[in-house]
């Protein structure tokens, strides 16, 4: 099977004829490629796109990746004073800057006329060509990798636009400027799809809205709110997906467990991440029709385990979540700097040994 039929066969009645478990990764940092360049590159003897995106997961192994798509929703930038005094420019993440990182940098609207002020220079542009273009690239190298189509969230979105200390007192009183940053979020979030669906029809069968929901041990917000607060914009994005006869997941970090009902009900099929004390078992034997994307632990075994120890969570992760044939297996999040190469591969080497189905069982 190719990645793009492998990977799409879990989500239907086709996954039967699997040949084995698809493998994903949410992308391989260039720290990583950088440190790693020779072991990479140099005996690799198989095709390339040229895209450091793509080539350094296809040497490692992946069958699929998160790809970035051209979003249509831009806003004019804003000068915000912060409470030292220092001035920051931002746009529609309502973050400072922080350059040369992708990492928080910090929420800076605050209240609810800092946020009007901010939206009034909210536009839609024509990024028609733009998508179509990375789309075309994307079918041309899905025959040695499938690039999953990825679209900000919108918890995790308004929360770094406010900062997290105002968005949860505003979460718990539920306030005017809480609701409507939610509100303008998830209209941020539903155009971006809706472009994404006219341009390219069914062209690319799976839309991943990453948003971050957890911390490691716990969710930042209760299922019960999350229904309340976050599902029905969800519903009716995820809706738009299936009637474009594509298929919604959601990536999130940290343990999800107590929200997979809550995201099944609002019409994901899926989630990619897995970490933080999450069970396979337990979401199989609960949630058996989930489709569950990732689940090897970058913080214990990726990073420091042995091979016995790799091979034994492998292992584990196979014997809970294989035979119902809904797993793809990967990291839980990133492969980064501090990864061993060593690691990396004979993690790979243990999913292709233990991942394979029926016939092709060694």
């Amino acid at each position: 099977m190719n990645p793009k039929d492998r990977f799409l066969s879990v989500f239907s009645e086709d996954r039967q004829e699997l040949d084995r478990v698809p493998t994903f990764v949410q992308g391989v940092l260039g720290g990583f490629i950088q440190r790693n360049e020779e072991h990479l590159f140099d005996n690799y003897e198989g095709e390339l796109t040229y895209n450091a995106s793509f080539d350094a997961p296809i040497i490692l192994g992946y069958d699929s990746v998160f790809a970035s798509l051209p979003g249509c929703v831009g806003c004019k930038p804003m000068d915000i004073v912060d409470e030292n005094g220092i001035k920051h420019v931002v746009g529609l993440n309502g973050q400072a800057e922080r350059h040369g990182s992708n990492f928080y940098a910090g929420g800076l609207v605050t209240n609810l006329d800092m946020h009007e002020e901010l939206w009034e220079g909210i536009n839609v542009t024509d990024n028609r060509k733009s998508l179509l273009k990375a789309q075309e690239f994307h079918e041309s190298v899905s025959h040695l990798i499938f690039p999953l189509a990825k679209v900000g969230g919108i918890f995790d979105t308004a929360w770094q636009s406010m900062g997290f200390d105002v968005f949860a007192r505003h979460q718990v009183k539920n306030t005017s400027f809480y609701r409507q940053v939610i509100k303008d979020y998830a209209w941020v979030t539903k155009t971006n799809v809706e472009r994404i669906i006219e341009v390219l029809d069914d062209r690319p069968a799976i839309i991943a809205i990453l948003d971050d929901v957890a911390f490691k041990g716990r969710l930042m917000i209760s299922p019960e709110r999350w229904q309340q607060d976050i599902a029905p914009h969800y519903k009716e994005i995820t809706s738009m997906i299936r009637d474009a006869g594509m298929h919604a997941i959601m990536h999130s970090d940290g343990d999800m467990t107590d929200l997979v009902p809550a995201l099944m009900d609002a019409g994901f099929e899926g989630l990619q991440g897995w970490e933080g004390g999450a069970d396979p078992r337990m979401i199989v034997e609960q949630y058996p029709e989930f489709v569950t994307i990732g689940w090897g632990d970058v913080g214990n075994e990726l990073s420091f385990g042995s091979k016995e120890e790799i091979d034994l969570h492998v292992k584990f992760i196979m014997d809970a979540a294989k035979e119902n044939r809904h797993l793809v297996i990967g990291p839980s999040t990133v492969i980064f700097e501090k990864i061993p190469f060593d690691n990396a591969k004979h993690f790979m080497t243990s999913i292709k040994s233990r991942g394979m189905y029926g016939k092709n069982k060694p």
